[in-house]
């Protein structure tokens, strides 16, 4: 056989195996968001298209996920919130069932769609809960819409810049667009199924992955092309807005309250949490036994203390200073 004839069977044999990668990865997403189909409401805000969950009566308790997360994540929560307060789950901005217009919003660019999606929905000042990513995205709310939150619950939250990222995350680390998105439709479905229950593991560490949690969570949604690819573009654009948002942390008014696991893997509770807690001047921190997953892990105490948070008043001396909005201080390319 002629050369020719090898580099032709060759790149026949590599489009016919990316060919077979993207089918079954397209199969993959059809299975996952049957087996996990929207469970909410849609609205348009801005351009994004959010999908959002609102139950009950009561004070009003806004949950946000974390990376690679979507509302499902809440499962534990919703229902037992639910009981005593208003409670509204949304996916956020290019996460779960939302959609964003253009390119992948940073974290202060879904605060602002988040912001103006409570405005949409007549949310006066409610208790903003956030968890891990999610948790950054509450204080960056926080920081450039201070009129929009009463207070904050952060549970194992991301507050600092990670100057290395999670071990289980480094398959997130791509910055090429077009590499992240090759990778995308074509490894990461085959190489996600393989990894799922090692990965699983070790966000959960210490404790043990709840049966329930495969199905109640939506965990699938996660290996859809869209969610992979807005949770690298999360991870790598976090850091320039963390280092933004830190030095303004003493200007939050609000009561905060900062709840960590001491085994957290993922986050330590003393960069983020203690660290945290020392610049806010109206916080204060809870340390439970417990790894990164505790809404999942010991839904009963989360729910006792987010149910704390929302009956609290504000301090009727509050008052909010306009500030400058991260997008206004940052530089853009």
């Amino acid at each position: 056989m002629s050369m020719g004839l090898v580099f032709i069977a060759i790149g026949v044999g590599t489009a016919s195996l990316v060919l077979g990668l993207a089918l079954f990865t397209a199969l993959t997403v059809r299975r996952a968001e049957t087996l996990a189909p929207p469970i909410g409401c849609f609205i348009e805000v801005d351009g994004a298209r959010l999908h959002y969950l609102d139950r009950g009566t009561g004070p009003v308790v806004v949950l946000v996920h974390g990376l690679g997360g979507n509302l499902r994540n809440f499962y534990g929560l919703v229902d037992e919130l639910a009981t005593t307060c208003r409670v509204v789950a949304v996916d956020r901005p290019g996460s779960g069932y939302s959609t964003a217009s253009g390119e992948h919003p940073t974290l202060s660019d879904q605060a602002a769609i988040i912001a103006r999606f409570l405005g949409r929905l007549g949310l006066d000042r409610p208790l903003l809960v956030g968890h891990s990513l999610g948790g950054a995205l509450a204080l960056a709310l926080a920081l450039d819409h201070p009129d929009c939150v009463r207070a904050l619950v952060l549970i194992s939250t991301l507050s600092h810049v990670e100057r290395v990222p999670p071990a289980i995350f480094k398959s997130l680390e791509i910055r090429s667009p077009a590499l992240r998105w090759f990778i995308a439709w074509t490894l990461m479905v085959p190489l996600g199924k393989l990894a799922q229950l090692a990965t699983l593991k070790a966000v959960f560490a210490p404790e043990l992955v709840p049966e329930s949690f495969a199905v109640e969570s939506g965990a699938a949604l996660g290996l859809r092309p869209d969610s992979f690819i807005a949770a690298s573009k999360d991870m790598m654009t976090v850091g320039h807005d963390l280092a933004i948002m830190a030095p303004r942390y003493p200007s939050l008014a609000i009561p905060v309250d900062v709840i960590f696991g001491l085994q957290d893997p993922i986050l330590d509770y003393r960069a983020h949490g203690e660290r945290l807690v020392a610049t806010l001047p109206h916080a204060r921190l809870q340390l439970i036994e417990g790894g990164h997953m505790i809404p999942i892990t010991i839904p009963g105490q989360i729910v006792d203390w987010i149910k704390q948070a929302a009956l609290r008043k504000a301090p009727a001396s509050t008052i909010f200073t306009p500030r400058p909005r991260m997008s206004d201080m940052k530089t853009r390319s």
